[in-house]
């Protein structure tokens, strides 16, 4: 097909991109990654001071989200990969979905976008100039596409707080995102800023050998990766008749039902994390471990810091610790793009006016797509997925987004919605539920499911579709680019969840003889019963002692 695509970034957003954009047609396709491999944040490496804003997971790092539900959706992951994925097991995943699908011959690396903007020619064509840098030349070359899709997600550059004192502090400090095991730090009292994803997974690992002051602003809810019977959460969560019957119930009601089920595991007001805010009212913290390490004295939950010292740290409860070793600021990342000019793309306190967190609707033309700019419940990689199937089409002319009017009314509905429900932060400005995202794209993309046809034509189909764990696979029984393993790869859900269990044969469990006491209640009943029969029909209970020995 016609028309050249460039893509900026070749993390998971970037790869899919790729074969999404070969699947709709486009042959010109040419993705740029600054660093020598693929993978995005997914790929951990040592030393990530190159740039400000490169970051990647630190050595431990295990998803939050279950593999079933953060695979591509004609790509299953591998059976015998466990459910919570280590980060080496998700850079693999990517290598081997890459050279399956021929992606990787797509890809320069080495490769840095130094800015993007309108081509002279944009009013009349749309397209896009690029400076580009190679790494390993030197080299700057200038590049002109038809399209873009800017896919390095949303974690810019780190966000550091002011803190009085803080320049005075002799202690050592970091961003979470420089944490890459306790071998790279020393100390017995370390301090974590902030309790999200990063900062309960540094406080975890950082309590296994040194004492953790935990602060935290507001508290948080903490969400285990496993629940019932030990399945994946996101396996009960992310389901289209639950998520259908819950919304009618008052999100008052919802929120206790939620509270009531995360206080079993253990009592927020015990470990003195409670916050004020509902638990849909921010990003939840997914930990196993930190109730564990609290419980063990290890770590220790305080307020925010209101100054530090020489070597010591000041909180806001009027508390104070001496001979603190370590400060990690666990506080998040600030979405930037400083590569494209700001006539295109400016962004204030986190917020991206962007529909349906793609497109701008500022541009007369609709030739730059972003990827990942959104923060779901829920797995990233399905939804870059469906965002790049979407940019495809509307580059090929095959979808046509609404009026600048009419986007920017969805984009100010959900800024309403948004405001209504989360805590006011800059973090809460891109929040997504994962499961209604995904079908708003994929109805835009043509690739929902078709409910009412699966309940005439496949009954079994429909009822899993509607009623069972919503996995991406279900975006590909329908619409351009379906997939025939679809279907089968939906039914054998579970199968896969199970397969990285089964490491040792099972002993045989022999049929327990019932108790005598079972036995002797069991049969008087029987004798009981006979007796009724014979009084109600009034016939000989001599008649009945043959069947009675049989007892």
């Amino acid at each position: 097909m016609a028309g050249r695509v460039g893509i900026i970034g070749g993390g998971s957003s970037g790869i899919t991109a790729v074969k999404n954009l070969l699947d709709a047609g486009f042959s010109d396709v040419v993705c740029y990654e600054r660093r020598d491999v693929i993978g995005g944040l997914w790929y951990f490496k040592e030393d990530t001071s190159t740039w400000k804003d490169e970051s990647c997971v630190n050595r431990s790092t295990v998803i939050n989200t279950s593999k079933e539900f953060m695979a591509f959706s004609d790509y299953p992951m591998p059976d015998y990969y466990p459910n919570f994925c280590h980060n080496e097991d998700v850079e693999a995943y990517f290598l081997d979905y890459s050279q399956h699908f021929g992606v990787d011959k797509y890809i320069q690396r080495n490769t840095e976008v130094m800015y993007l903007k309108k081509h002279s020619s944009y009013n009349s064509t749309g397209r896009w100039e690029m400076r580009l840098k190679n790494h390993k030349t030197g080299q700057e070359t200038t590049e002109v596409f038809d399209f873009i899709i800017v896919a390095n997600g949303h974690h810019g550059a780190p966000n550091l707080p002011s803190i009085p004192g803080l320049d005075k502090f002799t202690g050592k400090t970091m961003h979470s995102k420089d944490f890459k095991d306790v071998r790279s730090v020393t100390g017995k009292k370390a301090v974590v800023l902030g309790i999200g994803n990063s900062g309960g997974d540094v406080s975890v690992e950082l309590s296994k050998y040194m004492k953790v002051f935990l602060c935290t602003r507001r508290g948080a809810w903490i969400l285990n990766r496993l629940v019932d019977n030990g399945l994946p959460w996101d396996y009960f969560v992310h389901v289209r008749l639950a998520s259908y019957m819950l919304s009618w119930l008052p999100r008052s009601y919802r929120n206790k039902l939620l509270k009531d089920k995360l206080n079993q595991k253990f009592c927020h007001d015990l470990y003195h994390l409670t916050p004020v805010h509902e638990p849909d009212a921010t990003h939840p913290t997914v930990n196993d471990e930190l109730p564990n390490r609290i419980a063990a004295g290890m770590v220790k939950v305080k307020p925010n810091i209101r100054s530090f010292t020489e070597k010591g740290v000041t909180f806001e409860d009027g508390t104070h610790e001496e001979e603190i070793d370590l400060v990690v600021f666990a506080t998040g990342y600030k979405v930037e793009y400083p590569f494209i000019e700001k006539s295109v793309l400016e962004v204030r306190h986190n917020k991206v006016e962007l529909y349906k967190y793609m497109w701008l609707p500022v541009l007369p033309k609709q030739t730059i797509a972003f990827l990942a700019v959104c923060q779901p419940l829920g797995a990233m990689f399905p939804i870059a997925e469906l965002q790049s199937r979407l940019a495809a089409r509307v580059f090929k002319g095959e979808v046509t987004l609404p009026s600048p009017a009419n986007m920017k009314k969805d984009i100010a509905a959900k800024e309403r919605a948004l405001q209504a429900r989360y805590v006011h932060t800059d973090r809460h400005t891109i929040q997504v539920d994962w499961l209604p995202y995904m079908d708003e794209l994929a109805e835009l993309t043509g690739c929902k499911p078709n409910l009412v046809k699966l309940l005439f034509t496949d009954p079994p189909l429909f009822w899993q579709v509607i009623a069972g764990p919503c996995v991406p696979y279900q975006y590909r029984l329908h619409g351009p680019n379906s997939w025939p393993g679809a279907r089968q790869a939906i039914f054998t859900v579970l199968d896969r969840i199970k397969k990285p269990f089964e490491t040792r044969p099972l002993p045989k469990r022999e049929g327990r003889k019932p108790s005598l006491f079972k036995r002797l209640f069991v049969t008087s009943a029987l004798i009981g019963a006979v007796f009724a029969v014979a009084a109600y029909k009034k016939e000989n209970i001599l008649d009945y002692i043959p069947r009675l020995r049989t007892i």
